[in-house]
């Protein structure tokens, strides 16, 4: 059973009141959950590995910090399989973040098959700026779409039929 008392026990304070974390469980030779922490201390930060892991840099099933690597990623750059949430969040299959690159992309700066966002790159595409096969938005670049300023193909297609 996990226990916080036991968590609480692993904190470490170094000069000037930084808090470090340190907590494997059930141990640190099969690290089922892994928090590791260097708590802002100076000094490289540390790489929790464990199923669930959280910590400055995380590898794991479910992972979460700065950097975040896993089936389901959650940070500041969060790489995942299925889900990744973040700042920069990559993904094979959604993504969510200021720049997001993945199958389902959500964001300010978006990549994908489907993106959505302010800038939205993809097959299907729907933002302010929206580059793709199918492009709606209020700048749309592609061969179909709507947009206020179209660039698409079908309307370069329609503008050449009405001259020729």
């Amino acid at each position: 059973m996990f226990e916080w008392s036991r968590l609480l026990r692993f904190n470490r304070y170094y000069g000037q009141g930084k808090r470090e974390i340190d907590y494997q469980w059930p141990s640190s030779k099969f690290p089922v959950i892994n928090i590791r922490s260097n708590g802002g201390a100076s000094g490289k930060p540390k790489v929790a590995i464990g199923v669930v892991a959280l910590g400055d840099i995380a590898v794991g099933v479910v992972s979460g910090g700065a950097v975040s690597i896993g089936i389901f990623s959650f940070g500041a750059v969060a790489i995942g399989g299925f889900l990744s949430l973040g700042a920069v969040a990559i993904s094979q299959g959604l993504s969510a973040g200021a720049v997001a690159i993945g199958s389902l992309a959500l964001g300010a700066v978006s990549i994908g098959e489907t993106a959505i966002g302010a800038v939205g790159i993809g097959q299907t595409a729907l933002g302010a700026v929206a580059i793709g096969q199918s492009a709606y938005g209020v700048v749309a670049i592609g061969d179909h779409g709507f947009g206020l300023i179209p660039i698409l193909g079908d309307f370069i297609r329609w503008i050449r039929d009405l001259f020729i």
